[in-house]
């Protein structure tokens, strides 16, 4: 039942993709760029909201969940520093585990095969979903990284970056098949997906079309997968009392975001907010894989 909801979600999600490309040709960028932050703000951040309540279901005993608690600060404290000595590294970083996490959460119903493989499949679809994206936005993703780093990422770069990330997703999958592991891939789907995908980031700002794939495809089919978790089930109930549990973390978050943007100047303020999702995305991508061991 798990896997055809799935499924129906993510056949839901192309119509509601093609609904977002529709707004992508309709609406200039202030539009685009204000639903964008409103559902970035809103249900990507709630998605994120309720690790440590995950991370004290998975540890049931007192000490094993504060040696939990005690590695997740860690993670966010190397975070910290790797960007305070070598910003352009971070960025890089950053790319790889959220390629990891995004090709995580679409795949890891349809793919049962040995851990290894299953990591560099992972971070092959998320690399050729950030490769799309950047590719076609190019400008934009320079503007934002030479601020933060002083440093650009050629286009070059980034088409070498697709080809590797689609020929090793492709020759992964094979490898997979030719081991005879389970698939549950509809190639012609998920090429009908990327493609919607693309559109979207074609004809959309950066920040549209990265909130589109990251609120619509990943944090709300994470937050269905975390209701199972934490509730046993996904009815009105389990959904009220994890937003009701997520709350707090949420308000706090955007607390310190609206501090951060009257009280810093742009430059630092980007600054800020990239090292708030690099440090927040390292300790969730691990506490997800907890959760679903």
């Amino acid at each position: 039942m798990r896997s055809v909801l799935n499924v129906d979600y993510q056949d839901f999600m192309i119509i509601v993709t093609f609904f977002l490309f529709w707004i992508s040709i309709q609406f200039g960028q202030v539009i685009e760029d204000t639903i964008a932050y409103i559902f970035v703000l809103s249900l990507g951040i709630i998605h994120g909201a309720n690790d440590l309540n995950i991370l004290q279901k998975k540890q049931l005993k007192k000490n094993n969940f504060i040696k939990s608690l005690f590695l997740y600060l860690l993670l966010i404290s190397l975070c910290v520093v790797s960007f305070w000595i070598h910003p352009f590294t971070s960025v890089l970083l950053f790319i790889v585990l959220s390629a990891y996490h995004f090709g995580e959460q679409h795949l890891e119903k349809k793919i049962s095969s040995d851990q290894w493989l299953q990591t560099i499949i992972f971070i092959a679809y998320g690399l050729v979903i950030f490769t799309l994206l950047f590719y076609v936005n190019v400008s934009d993703v320079n503007s934002i990284v030479s601020n933060l780093t002083n440093h650009t990422i050629d286009i070059l770069l980034i088409e070498i970056s697709f080809v590797i990330a689609i020929s090793t997703l492709a020759t992964s999958l094979l490898y997979a098949h030719y081991k005879k592991h389970i698939l549950h891939l509809n190639y012609l789907k998920e090429f009908l997906y990327l493609f919607v995908l693309f559109l979207v980031f074609k004809t959309g700002t950066l920040i549209f079309g990265f909130a589109v794939y990251f609120v619509f495809w990943h944090s709300i089919p994470s937050i269905t997968d975390q209701i199972h978790y934490l509730f046993g089930s996904k009815n009105k109930h389990s959904i009220a009392n994890y937003f009701k549990a997520a709350f707090f973390y949420w308000l706090l978050s955007i607390s310190g975001l609206v501090v951060a943007y009257y009280f810093m100047e742009e430059q630092l303020f980007n600054a800020v907010l990239f090292l708030i999702l690099f440090a927040v995305t390292t300790p969730h991508t691990w506490v997800m894989k907890r959760m679903k061991e």
